[in-house]
């Protein structure tokens, strides 16, 4: 039996309460720490956590660890893009793409597309529904949100 690879991408829009220049750096490797529970990235490069093309860290979750490269950062644009192999069973690339809109608050584009390396891949991709990815960003927006209104993260959540 042949192997053959599943691919899904998922894209939604947050709205979040502060403007781009202020909400951007929030979706760095480091800066994410800040709301994100869980989140401790290793910086591998460069280690002193700056957010750069060709930056390279790495992240633990519960399935295991995964490697992070960041192919795309520019902050005059309010754009970054990441590529990881997570738990040799999957590669994703995350698009972020921020835009001012009114009041002062933004508007992010969070884009998901993951391709299987083997079932347990294509496993992790069946279960990547539009419901879950929703969820996952409806989770996103408050936690984001949270921090920005109280400078800390939220508590007890799950992504």
């Amino acid at each position: 039996m042949s192997f053959t690879a599943q691919r899904v991408t998922r894209t939604r829009v947050i709205h979040l309460s502060a403007a781009p220049r202020q909400v951007f750096p929030l979706f760095e490797p480091v800066g994410e720490k800040a709301w994100a529970e869980g989140w401790e990235p290793t910086m591998l490069f460069p280690a002193d956590g700056t957010a750069e093309p060709g930056a390279v860290f790495t992240a633990r979750h519960p399935e295991g660890e995964s490697i992070w490269i960041m192919p795309l950062y520019d902050p005059a644009s309010f754009h970054l893009a990441y590529f990881n192999v997570a738990h040799g069973s999957r590669v994703g690339n995350i698009e972020i793409q921020c835009r001012e809109a009114p009041g002062g608050t933004t508007d992010a584009s969070v884009s998901y597309t993951f391709t299987a390396l083997n079932e347990p891949g294509n496993e992790f991709i069946a279960n990547f529904t539009e419901t879950h990815y929703e969820e996952m960003m409806a989770a996103w927006e408050r936690a984001i949100n949270y921090y920005l209104a109280h400078g800390r993260a939220l508590r007890h959540h799950q992504y």
